[in-house]
């Protein structure tokens, strides 16, 4: 709690510490003690840092060391899939970018990645001791408290029973959360992007298809089985395409990517095929650049407008947030609200703002990681400070 108090307000007093988080100065100053001793918190000049002139005793104040922790995370996705490292202020220290891997396994795709996650780690400098845990952002419905995939129409992997993860913690030996990516891009602008004082608000992924993660009191909304903002099954204008559920009307075909490239006569087949993924993106990608293709973006985002007309009335959001390759893209953004205001009365007067994302889904696995495993109830302390206990005696051997 005093981490996360910390790392959202940097300056924060030792005063002011105690009266947000409830305890008492002394408490929170032993508390500090041990963070400063363990090389995580440092405190700093908080006039110095504003430029302010002074007088009498410096005001001084907590913050982060941001290369005192690191978390790591894999993303798995048809566009870019990734690896990558953020410190412990959520800024991206180093990722790199993965040539398309055959998703056909899930224990040959674990390995890959975790190769590869480890390969960035010793290239980057990065202490393994230094780093609290491993996120994972997939396209899948997932159940995090058993590190398991349940199901993912896009991927075509189904009941894993844990074994990515496992296969991941054979070669990194890291706690892992593994989560939906519109799950984790959620997690991630609520605690260090566009919606990090915000409390509630949904955030829709618009990529080949459309989901959504949902946040409410600053907690992430799972339904029944963990299964909750799946926005591609609304019901929509009937297409001739055939949605993995088996509809024709669904959101999915519609208002995405898959739906544009139809349209465009790109596609030779009118169900979704989870071999094609590399080829969906690529040309998905090529046609976002390609002005000719602007009318049909125009009207992907406008049929997207019904359903978070439906959102805002239904959850009441503050926020709606558009994320993904299609869904931050300007053209399909300003349709959608255009159509908002048009059709839905959306203006100043909204109870909710429509905001364009400030993840990545590259970013969003570490910070899902930072987030898990730093500044919540599962930081591991005892390991990271026994490991600057050890590297305090061996540099002062």
């Amino acid at each position: 709690m005093v981490m996360s108090r910390i790392q959202a307000k940097p300056g924060i007093a030792r005063s002011e510490l105690a009266r947000i988080c409830g305890f008492s100065e002394m408490a929170v100053t032993r508390i500090v003690r041990e963070l400063l001793d363990a090389g995580i918190v440092i405190n700093f000049s908080v006039n110095e840092t504003l430029k302010q002139k002074h007088v009498g005793r410096p005001k001084t104040g907590l913050r982060i060391v941001k290369d005192s922790l690191f978390a790591v995370g894999i993303t798995v996705s048809a566009y870019h899939s990734e690896v990558s490292i953020c410190d412990a202020n959520g800024k991206l220290y180093a990722s790199q970018r993965l040539d398309n891997f055959s998703l056909d396994s899930v224990s040959h795709a674990a390995r890959f990645y975790a190769n590869a996650l480890k390969d960035l780690i010793v290239s980057s400098g990065v202490n393994v001791d230094r780093v609290v845990g491993v996120g994972v952002a997939l396209s899948a419905i997932t159940a995090p408290e058993n590190g398991e995939i349940i199901a993912s129409e896009y991927l075509g992997w189904a009941n894993d029973g844990g074994q990515f993860c496992r296969e991941i913690q054979k070669i990194i030996d890291l706690p892992i959360e593994i989560e939906n990516i519109c799950n984790a891009l959620a997690v991630a602008e609520m605690r260090f992007g566009i919606a990090r004082d915000v409390a509630d608000f949904t955030l829709v992924h618009v990529a080949t298809f459309i989901g959504a993660g949902i946040i409410s009191e600053n907690k992430l909304v799972r339904g029944n089985a963990s299964v909750s903002g799946l926005l591609g099954h609304f019901r929509s204008n009937a297409r001739p395409l055939v949605c993995t559920c088996g509809r024709s009307n669904c959101l999915n075909l519609s208002a995405t990517g898959f739906g544009i490239l139809s349209r465009m006569g790109k596609l030779n087949h009118k169900s979704f095929d989870t071999s094609k993924l590399p080829f969906y993106a690529a040309t998905l990608l090529s046609a976002l650049d390609d002005t000719d293709s602007y009318d049909l973006v125009a009207e992907a985002g406008r049929q997207a407008a019904p359903a978070l007309d439906v959102i805002a009335n239904l959850l009441r959001p503050k926020m709606i947030v558009l994320s993904g390759y299609l869904g931050a893209n300007e053209c399909y953004f300003q349709s959608l609200e255009l159509e908002l205001a048009a059709q839905f009365d959306y203006g100043k007067q909204s109870s909710f703002s429509l905001m364009k994302g400030s993840i990545s889904s590259v970013e969003a696995a570490a910070l899902l990681a930072l987030h898990s495993f730093c500044y919540s109830d599962r930081f591991d302390y005892e390991r990271l400070s026994q490991e600057s206990e050890n590297y305090t005696e061996i540099s002062h051997g």
